[in-house]
């Protein structure tokens, strides 16, 4: 007989052969990840059919090199790893921290399709960011080695007219409003999952935590 907490971790579904692997690539910084990022990805395999999720933690985005994450990458990703371990479909690809500089999507793909031959990668990308697409770096190859998806959680009226299969999902969390409550001294126990919680209090990523208030 399976133990209960096994019944809850639900089983990738089942596909016929000669199926082409759907993989979806959500990147970002997750300074911290929280459950917004969760929702978005669970909602993009739903609405999307992909069969898994590859969350990829920049080193350092190229529009915010002005604005470095403040919990290292070590930190980051071990979040990212405690708060998708009980959801098969979600993986974590850490590879962006091992390269120096910017972050560039191109140079990621490049990389994920030699390593993952046969694979139809979905980049997923925020509603905010159709606007600068056209400044990405290297966006006419990007353009033909993958398939964008568009997340938007703000019933942003921009992704009407993108051309992109969207996923709708009203999320109003940031990582920006957890690392305010956080330097604050405010509570952000119900924003982040509990063995990320955990961690945040226990490592104190952030430097103006204040201790003990969250």
């Amino acid at each position: 007989m399976k133990k209960e907490s096994e019944k809850l971790i639900p089983t990738r579904t089942t596909r016929p052969p000669g199926h082409v692997e759907r993989v979806g690539i959500f990147g970002g910084t997750f300074d911290p990840v929280h459950h917004g990022h969760l929702l978005l990805a669970e909602a993009a395999l739903e609405q999307l059919d992909l069969d898994r999720i590859l969350f990829i933690p920049a080193a350092l985005s190229p529009f915010k090199q002005d604005r470095p994450p403040g919990a290292s990458p070590e930190q980051r990703l071990r979040m990212l790893r405690l708060a998708t371990a009980s959801e098969p479909r979600f993986e974590v690809d850490d590879r962006e921290l091992h390269r120096d500089g910017p972050s560039f999507t191109l140079e990621t793909v490049r990389s994920l399709l030699g390593d993952h031959p046969g694979v139809r990668f979905l980049l997923l990308i925020g509603a905010d960011n159709l606007g600068d697409l056209h400044r990405w770096h290297g966006i006419d190859e990007l353009s033909n080695l993958v398939d964008f998806g568009v997340l938007d959680r703000n019933g942003d009226p921009a992704v009407n007219s993108c051309g992109f299969p969207v996923v709708k999902r009203q999320i109003n969390l940031s990582s920006t409003e957890i690392r305010e409550r956080l330097a604050r001294g405010l509570s952000v126990r119900f924003m982040v999952p509990a063995p990320v919680y955990e961690m945040i209090m226990s490592e104190h990523p952030y430097p103006d935590l204040s201790n003990g208030h969250a």
